[in-house]
């Protein structure tokens, strides 16, 4: 599990990192967390990723311009980043309104994972 926190609100530009109490949001344990001060990853996704997937992952800011934020993106284990930014298996967002969608397709992915180990 990768989280990458950046600036997004006007109350977030003074922050250098964010504060202990936003990254232990995140207990998994496996997770690991990153800070993208300059939003390269959400520029690199806006840039990269298919229109029908950037749809469900990012939106126009203030400044009209497009910011992916506030979402999550599945990948299955193995998927490896090559060339371009991967196409994940299923985003949505924001978080909070889409976790429940989340967990359904972990568990999917679970049961699949378990009955065909190879794929």
């Amino acid at each position: 599990m990768i989280v990458v926190w950046e600036h997004v609100t006007a109350s977030d530009k003074g922050i250098t990192l964010p504060p202990a109490k936003v990254l232990f949001r995140i207990s998994d344990k496996r997770a690991v967390q990153f800070w993208d001060d300059s939003r390269s990853l959400s520029r690199l996704m806006i840039h990269e990723l298919p229109h029908d997937t950037l749809e469900s992952v990012a939106e126009v800011d203030s400044d009209r311009t497009a910011i992916a934020w506030d979402c999550v993106a599945l990948y299955r284990a193995g998927r490896m980043w090559n060339e371009r930014f991967p196409v994940p298996d299923w985003a949505g967002r924001p978080v909070r309104e889409v976790t429940d969608t989340l967990m359904v397709r972990l568990r999917a992915i679970e049961r699949e994972m378990a009955v065909n180990p190879a794929k």
